[in-house]
Order: C-alpha cells, then sequence, then structure tokens
C-alpha cells in the first residue's frame, strides 16, 4: 500500500529501479515476485486493523517503523547502496515521509472504525485520484476514452462500495474520512518524491523515508503517552506488527521496484486490481468482517474501471 505512483496513474519507482542483483531472474522468479507483492499489499490493511484493536495507532506505527528501520539498513548493507545526506536527497525523503508518516497516521487512526475491506477499496481508487491530480494540477496527460470510463467505473464502485447509496450508512463516516484523507496524502507523496526527482537508489529512499517518519512518529509520543502499551499484545497483534514492518514496509518494495523493470505498467496495474479483490477475503475469512450486497457491486464495478483505466487505447 506504500508504492508510488507515476504521471500515468501507474506505480512507479521513486528515482532509479533496482537493477542488482536480481536483473537475470527467470521468469518464474519475475512471477513469484508479482505473486508476493499482491499477497503482501492485500493482507496490510488487516494488518493495520489488527494493530490499533489493541495497540494506540501512534505506538503501533512507532513499534512498526522501529522494526523496520534495522531491517532497510540490512537491505542497504546487502545491496551495498548508501544513503545519501545532501539537500536534495533530505527533501526526497521527507516527500517519501508524507506517504509513510502522515498518510500511514490517518490510515491507522481510520483502522480502528472502519474494516480492512473499506481500507483496501479506498486504496484501490488510488490510480483515479493521481491520474485526475496529472490532469487537472500539473497538467501532464490526457486520459483516453477507456480511461474515462475507467474511471468513471471506479468512482461508481466506490460509492456502492462504501455504501453512499444506502438510506442509512451502516460505516463510520469519520472513519471513511480518515482513510480517504490517507489516500490522498499517499498519492501526494508520490507526486512530490517525482518533483523532487533526487537522483538516489530507491532503496535509500525507502530506508531515508523509513527513517524520517520514525523521527516523526516519536514527537507524537509525547502526547500519546498515557496510551503506551503497558502489556504485551496478543499473538495477533504481534503477528500483525511484524508483518507490516518485514513485509508491507520493506520486502515488497525492493520486490516491487524489481518488477518495474521487467512487466510492462498494464501488466503492473494487475496488482491494483486483484490487491482490494483479495483483501476483501481476507479480512472475511480472517477477520469476521461482513461483505454486504452492495459492498460486492461496488467492489467488482471498481475492478471492472481499474481494467479500464489500465487499457491506456488511444483516441483515434
Amino acid at each position: 500500500m506504500n508504492h508510488p505512483i507515476n504521471k500515468n496513474g501507474f506505480p512507479s519507482p521513486l528515482s532509479e529501479p533496482v537493477v542488482a542483483p536480481f536483473s537475470r531472474t527467470s521468469r518464474f522468479a519475475t512471477a513469484g515476485q508479482f505473486a508476493t507483492v499482491v499477497l503482501i499489499w492485500s493482507l496490510t490493511p488487516l494488518a493495520a486493523v489488527w494493530t490499533v484493536h489493541e495497540i494506540h495507532w501512534a505506538w503501533g506505527l512507532f513499534i512498526r517503523f522501529s522494526l523496520a528501520i534495522p531491517i532497510a539498513l540490512a537491505c542497504q548493507a546487502y545491496f551495498k547502496v548508501k544513503v545519501p545526506l545532501h539537500p536534495q536527497a533530505l527533501l526526497s525523503y521527507a516527500a517519501g515521509a508524507l506517504g509513510l508518516f502522515a498518510s500511514m497516521a490517518f490510515c491507522y487512526m481510520g483502522a480502528s472504525r472502519v474494516p480492512s475491506t473499506v481500507i483496501s477499496i479506498i486504496y484501490g481508487s488510488a490510480p483515479f485520484v493521481s491520474g485526475l491530480v496529472a490532469i487537472y494540477i500539473f497538467r501532464s496527460e490526457k486520459l483516453s476514452a477507456y480511461q474515462w470510463l475507467g474511471l468513471l467505473f471506479g468512482m461508481l464502485g466506490l460509492y456502492f462500495a462504501l455504501g453512499l447509496n444506502a438510506p442509512n450508512l451502516l460505516l463510520d463516516r469519520f472513519g471513511i474520512g480518515l482513510e480517504i484523507v490517507a489516500m490522498l496524502l499517499y498519492v501526494l507523496s508520490a507526486f512530490a518524491v517525482r518533483a523532487v526527482a533526487a537522483p538516489i537508489h530507491p532503496i535509500s529512499q525507502m530506508t531515508g523515508a523509513t527513517i524520517m517518519s520514525w523521527l516523526g512518529y516519536c514527537s507524537l509520543l509525547p502526547f500519546f503517552w498515557s496510551e503506551m502499551p503497558d502489556q504485551l499484545p496478543s499473538l495477533q497483534a504481534h503477528i500483525a506488527l511484524i508483518y507490516s514492518a518485514v513485509f508491507s514496509s520493506v520486502l515488497a518494495m525492493v520486490f516491487y521496484y524489481q518488477l518495474l523493470n521487467k512487466v510492462n505498467p498494464t501488466t503492473l496495474m494487475l496488482i491494483t486490481i486483484m490487491t482490494p479483490v483479495l483483501a476483501s477475503l481476507w479480512g472475511t475469512w480472517l477477520n469476521n468482517e461482513m461483505l454486504s450486497s452492495h459492498f460486492i457491486w461496488g467492489l467488482l464495478l471498481l475492478c471492472t474501471g481499474l481494467a479500464c483505466y489500465a487499457l491506456r487505447v488511444p483516441d483515434k
């Protein structure tokens, strides 16, 4: 869920893609990386929900990033990549932290109010928002007729999935609002990193943004000192924290950057289509979340819209 988005609404690298040591892997390994990224990101919303059920969101994120930093540094050492500290690099880390710190803060706040399925649906609409920002704010692209159709389907899907068509909205309005703000900050962070355009390695960007985000969470803790965990959380919360730190924050990002060099954008867009579907299945199976008929229709419309959006067939 933390992947950046390029000007066309597709996920993209933060700077130069990683090229070693995976550049000679087989197609089987590439397929494995693709499946791993889809699986990790589909379980990430559920991990957030499990975390905040027992731990205050600020402390949950502090623990998550405290665990992620040594893993990120280990990746730096393994790939023999340094973390630049020149002004442009620091600005790029700050832009990335907008997604890892600000966006994740709103996401975890909302996770205590809405189910994981709703989180995945809202983040699944990020490519559409990215496309609109590129058109109306940066004026960097034009959408084809297929993409406009996909945008329409996607917005209708979001409308139905959130139950906005129901006479009485069953979901927490404030929680939905928090998740929408989180998604918007996530999209804004991707554009900010691209605007800075620092010539640094993606793993360095990941590590720098992670460390800067961790410092941000440290600054929040004094305001939530009374919420500090006074006992060990359950096994479920332990699993959620470790999973978020190891897989969501680090491993998925490393694999994702490799895929950027190996598959075309349309294929990569399948990640965004498959993630909400799987996330809905995990939420239902592992967290006993109910899937209403309007949610299922909304999910189908969203996936149809993303598929049309991925076609990218130019107007004749």
